[in-house]
């Protein structure tokens, strides 16, 4: 989805935030799509000129990344964040669970929403209520559905996944975030996914 998170100016391109024209969404719309990327020996091959956004798995893959070190170091209990994304395993110094937050989604200031108790998981959420520009009184969201071209326009605020994998749990949390409240959690059932959906 690159070429339609750059042309809603939220990715490298670091253009003013403005709304784009039908073309351009149509254009941005036909460069779009995973069938253009082929994995072939262990590495990533394409096509045609490609620019993949990373931005769903990234934070969730450096913090598995980091917490494989970790365990091949030897080190059994461990809390790894990156950005909001996070993993963790066996306890605190305490002898419990790790305790983490999930924030409620307000665009103006940090609350706890829900606190975790997480063991050998991996945590991540996917929220439009902090990234996102106003044009002519309505608010675009970072969070854009390819199949629109456009960001996203439901209720659903923010979803948050837990996962062995942290990477696995960041492109879980945003996939359910664009599919909206009643498709991504057909889908959260379907999959045996622990989701948080929050409106």
């Amino acid at each position: 989805v690159g070429p339609l998170v750059n042309l809603w100016g939220f990715g490298p391109s670091q253009r003013p935030l403005e709304v784009p024209t039908a073309a351009a969404i149509a254009w941005a719309r036909s460069e779009v799509g995973y069938g253009r990327l082929q994995v072939q020996g262990g590495g990533l091959v394409k096509d045609a000129p490609l620019f993949v956004d990373l931005s769903a798995v990234a934070k969730g893959f450096a913090v598995d990344e980091l917490a494989e070190a970790l365990e091949q170091a030897g080190v059994r209990s461990y809390l790894v964040e990156i950005g909001g994304e996070l993993r963790a395993a066996g306890q605190n110094a305490g002898g419990r669970p790790w305790r983490v937050a999930v924030e409620a989604p307000k665009a103006d200031v940090r609350e706890v929403y829900r606190v975790l108790d997480l063991r050998d998981v991996g945590l991540a959420t996917s929220g439009d209520y902090r990234n996102y520009f106003e044009a002519d009184g309505v608010r675009y969201s970072h969070m854009i559905d390819p199949r629109t071209g456009a960001p996203i326009t439901h209720r659903l605020a923010s979803v948050s996944v837990l996962h062995e994998s942290a990477a696995a749990a960041d492109g879980w949390a945003t996939a359910l975030n664009v599919l909206g409240l009643e498709r991504g959690m057909a889908i959260a059932e379907r999959e045996g996914l622990r989701a948080l959906f929050i409106i």
